[in-house]
């Protein structure tokens, strides 16, 4: 029999294949669409586990879609489609529990009535299931931490079709290992996450030209160094697209207080002659968080991205540099510190926590530019991330035994693998940043 068969069986109503809408959906991703066997799109947790430990029993490849943000294109094997699980609950501690398919403007949306938030991603259709599992780099990271730091439980459906409830005093070695780990260990159904205050912001955008970009990251640097952990904010670096997008710097902040106080930590920027435009204002939360494209875009980004432990001046004329070359090239700073850095390295399988910033840098080439041009346009990427210390693979378009090897530190890598191989020995969890069982 064929696995949409066999699940038809065991999951009745639930298991659809070609020609049925359910398909169509949870093969399509951001990326692009696959052509999986089957996609289960369960209605309960049991209903996971049937589909998944059968699907495991016959040593099928199983992807998990939990919003369809991150997600490669799946061609065989069984999607779990966690379209389903989209329920919200906050309780008067500030718990929020919050299902595996759920997307993170949901997230804000409930939450904003009560004044709350969760360090969660830049955009409201990311999936709440693979960020968090990934990390979870959000505008509360300063304050916050990762969405990781937040998570107080998960429940895992395993290879073998167990239901488990993770935490620190409930199999603390899995929930160590999903909280940075990715999908690798299992179909994450449910979250609880504690949320923190997120009322009372202001922040918007500060735009500079492009006349001195070194003084700019200098400025934002030594802004970021001394400010309070309230004090949040990207640095992104846009390429010129004609006239009326000139391009130039453009940094996005958000301050948990007024915005005279906004204005003061903000003022050696501010007082820089390349300013073009201050557009600061109070905010909700959930204002921080923007529309994503409809897909990718149809052009290629060669580059990559780290987490960069000392924004040294040398480091910083590294970045100007690549943005500064011919081609057209992107940067994104994300400042770190903070809450961020006050988690010790192993206490997550997110080890880099005396990062200063996360840093993207990708040089933009036409989808048919010649092998020539790829290398060239990464070997320039490639001199500014040399200042990282590791991958952050929730960024990460790349995938491979390399990628999963500059994510993780030997040890890190090699604890996740012992754990990988005591719940999933016949990695049928490996339609991610793979995470090989150990030996």
């Amino acid at each position: 029999m064929s696995l949409l068969s066999d699940l038809s069986e065991r999951v009745p109503g639930r298991a659809h294949g070609p020609g049925a809408s359910e398909y169509d959906a949870g093969r399509t991703v951001f990326a692009g669409v696959g052509e999986p066997d089957a996609v289960v799109r369960p209605h309960t947790v049991d209903e996971v586990a049937a589909a998944v430990g059968l699907a495991a029993a016959a040593g099928m490849p199983i992807a998990v879609r939990s919003g369809g943000h991150g997600l490669l294109p799946v061609d065989g094997g069984l999607v779990v489609d966690l379209a389903e699980f989209t329920a919200i609950e906050v309780d008067a501690t500030g718990l929020v529990t919050v299902g595996g398919g759920a997307h993170w403007g949901d997230v804000a949306a409930v939450l904003g009535p009560h004044g709350l938030g969760v360090s969660s991603g830049d955009t409201r259709d990311v999936g709440v299931g693979g960020l968090a599992l990934g990390g979870g780099v959000g505008w509360l990271v300063r304050e916050q931490g990762l969405a990781i730091d937040a998570l107080r439980e998960v429940e895992l459906v395993t290879a073998a079709g167990e239901v488990l409830t993770l935490s620190e005093t409930s199999h603390p070695e899995l929930f160590w290992a999903v909280r940075g780990g990715g999908g690798n260990f299992g179909v994450a159904t449910r979250f609880v996450f504690q949320a923190i205050p997120a009322d009372g912001l202001v922040g918007g955008l500060v735009r500079f030209d492009r006349s001195d970009v070194p003084a700019v990251l200098r400025a934002w640097r030594d802004v970021m160094r001394a400010g309070p952990d309230e004090l949040n904010s990207s640095l992104m670096l846009l390429p010129p697209f004609g006239p009326e997008m000139p391009g130039g710097p453009q940094l996005g902040v958000a301050l948990k207080g007024d915005e005279s106080r906004l204005h003061e930590l903000l003022a050696p920027l501010l007082a820089l002659p390349s300013v073009v435009e201050v557009s600061l204002a109070p905010v909700a939360y959930s204002e921080l968080l923007e529309d994503a494209p409809p897909g990718r875009p149809p052009f290629l980004f060669v580059g990559g991205n780290g987490f960069v432990p000392d924004l040294s001046d040398a480091a910083l004329d590294a970045v100007a540099a690549a943005y500064a070359r011919e081609v057209p090239t992107m940067v994104l700073l994300r400042a770190l510190g903070g809450a961020f850095s006050r988690v010790a390295p192993d206490a997550t399988a997110i080890p880099h926590r005396d990062a200063e910033a996360l840093l993207i840098v990708n040089g933009v080439l036409a989808a048919d530019a010649s092998p020539e041009q790829l290398a060239a346009v990464k070997a320039g990427s490639d001199a500014a991330l040399a200042f990282t210390s590791g991958t952050y693979g929730n960024f990460s378009a790349e995938y491979g035994p390399e990628v999963t090897a500059s994510m993780y530190p030997p040890a890190t890598l090699e604890r996740l693998r012992r754990i990988k191989r005591q719940v999933d020995p016949g990695n049928v969890f490996r339609r991610n940043h793979n995470i090989a069982p150990a030996d």
